[in-house]
């Protein structure tokens, strides 16, 4: 069993709702590196909720690029 990183870059964030409900790194362009759950999408920005249940909204021109881990079977 494998894993592979889905990178997500600025341009592909705004308006993704592919991206809702998905565990994520978050990497704003000040390299802060975020972890959490997407709540929700817009053409203007991301709202993360954090391991503590704590939600941050991130601008998406904030926003360097998002990747999340997937398990596969190779």
């Amino acid at each position: 069993m494998g894993k592979r990183q889905i990178v997500y870059k600025a341009a592909e964030i705004a308006g993704n709702i592919d991206l809702v409900d998905q565990e994520v790194n978050l990497i704003t362009r000040e390299d802060r590196v975020w972890h959490g759950r997407i709540v929700s999408v817009n053409q203007s920005e991301v709202m993360l909720r954090d391991a503590r249940s704590g939600k941050h909204n991130f601008p998406i021109e904030q926003i360097d690029k998002i990747y999340r881990d997937v398990v596969t079977d190779y």
